[in-house]
């Protein structure tokens, strides 16, 4: 073949692919396939396990899944042909509901799709987040929307007015809680042998030792009821559909030593919102302040410091907090009952929740992994209460908790702080609470023993 001939076809084919380019280069539209993968497609199933999310299946074909060991929520998507852009979308969307991006093995997962001989559409994707809890993806939408992207930073939102429009199918995510059944349970025993040989013949758990102790906050330990004892408590059971699913919230107990008797009542305090356990003589029986953000384990890994040498930054700057290290997903709670004042992302705290606990104090919490569903502005939670979990969002070396405290709106090191304070049902709400611990007092009496 000639050399101009040569030439000339090379020429040709790259003004072709020019053309063809350039009729691309203002948008890309990203389009969804539905289609299964069918090479790990088990036979199609109509499992109870999702009856009731309200999702009409009697003409698709549902399988019940689990996550893999060597599994992600990325991998599962692909999996399934969803593109990076519906991946974002629902980790963005769902991780107020369950934190994706730690999705444990054997998790259980659903897929609905429409199959017919040659194709198989997905419809739905549905994960377990609990038992009673699901996330679903509703795959059906065909509109399309362009991708929105959030810089966070000038320079990144620059670039971005440099790029192509993309268009994805969005998936529409929502949240399924089944129908929690409340019933309130009287119990009460003489201790024959031991607290934990009575729980069982009893038909309870041991674990609800835990949820007694809780309530005494350490003012009496419930593992320490000898035989002759007396044990009587007040409690809420709950149930999915006449199913037990775990212990509620326990509202009163009394424990009769050969000494002396011991309660602790929950009761709601009007002067600051909240619900404390309280003794027969008014006092709390929780401090004022619990010493950690952390639910369980932890350790302090930096203190409150004026003059620290800042790891990232690399240059002597106050550090006014004090961080507690925990393995990432750690639950953090509130140290005290209060009303949140912030919750969201910032370029240097990450995640962070701000909390108003009275005129004189407020607590932060920062570099959160995610938020704990329905912490937002104005909610009021109780001390104890999970609102995070422990991440290395904004400016962290690793996951931890930056635990911040205020009084009078200057950052103060909460360990040299007297917040071990034991405090008391206030005299204008006195008389009202002894009057509902009466009325407890007789309910508990009342129980028969077993």
């Amino acid at each position: 073949m000639p050399k101009q001939l040569v030439v000339f076809v090379l020429f040709l084919t790259y003004f072709t692919s020019c053309q063809n380019s350039q009729h691309g280069r203002d948008s890309e539209i990203i389009v969804k396939t539905h289609a299964t993968d069918t090479s790990v497609a088990s036979a199609c199933e109509n499992p109870e396990a999702i009856s009731f999310l309200d999702i009409d299946v009697g003409e698709l074909c549902v399988r019940e899944r689990e996550v893999g060991r060597r599994n992600s929520i990325q991998k599962i998507f692909k999996s399934l042909r969803l593109n990076q852009y519906q991946y974002n979308q629902f980790v963005k969307e769902s991780k107020e509901y369950f934190d994706v991006l730690n999705i444990k093995p054997a998790q259980k997962y659903f897929t609905i799709s429409k199959e017919t001989d040659t194709s198989s559409v997905l419809q739905y994707l549905v994960f377990k987040a609990s038992d009673y809890e699901y996330v679903i993806a509703n795959c059906t939408d065909t509109s399309l929307v362009p991708y929105v992207n959030e810089p966070e930073t000038k320079k990144k939102r620059w670039k971005l007015k440099k790029q192509k429009t993309i268009l994805y199918q969005p998936l529409q995510i929502s949240f399924y809680e089944k129908n929690i059944d409340t019933t309130k349970i009287y119990f009460a025993a003489v201790i024959q042998k031991s607290l934990y040989k009575t729980l069982k013949e009893n038909k309870l758990d041991p674990s609800l030792v835990e949820k007694l102790n809780v309530a005494f906050n350490g003012k009496y330990n419930v593992n320490k009821i000898r035989k002759g004892d007396t044990l009587q408590f007040i409690y809420d059971q709950l149930s999915i559909n006449g199913q037990f699913l775990n212990y509620g919230h326990v509202q009163a107990i009394c424990v009769k030593t050969k000494k002396n008797c011991l309660y602790a009542v929950d009761y709601f305090l009007k002067d600051d919102s909240s619900y404390q356990y309280v003794d027969n003589a008014g006092k709390y029986l929780k401090t004022s302040f619990l010493k950690s953000p952390l639910k369980k384990g932890g350790s302090i890994v930096s203190r409150f410091n004026l003059h620290r040498f800042h790891p990232i930054l690399q240059v002597e700057k106050a550090h006014l907090g004090t961080d507690f290290a925990a393995p990432q997903g750690t639950p953090i709670i509130a140290t005290a009952s209060g009303v949140i004042e912030a919750a969201q992302f910032t370029q240097n705290n990450g995640n962070y929740v701000k909390i108003r606990h009275d005129r004189k104090y407020e607590t932060q919490y920062l570099h959160m992994s995610r938020f704990a569903r329905g912490i937002r502005r104005g909610v009021r939670v109780q001390q104890g209460q999970i609102i995070g979990y422990v991440g290395s969002t904004g400016l962290a070396t690793g996951p931890h908790v930056c635990y911040r405290f205020w009084k009078h709106g200057a950052q103060v090191d909460p360990l040299r702080e007297k917040l071990n304070i034991v405090r008391q049902v206030p005299k204008k709400e006195l008389n009202d609470y002894l009057a509902y611990f009466t009325e407890v007092k007789q309910a508990l009496e009342t129980i028969a023993i077993r």
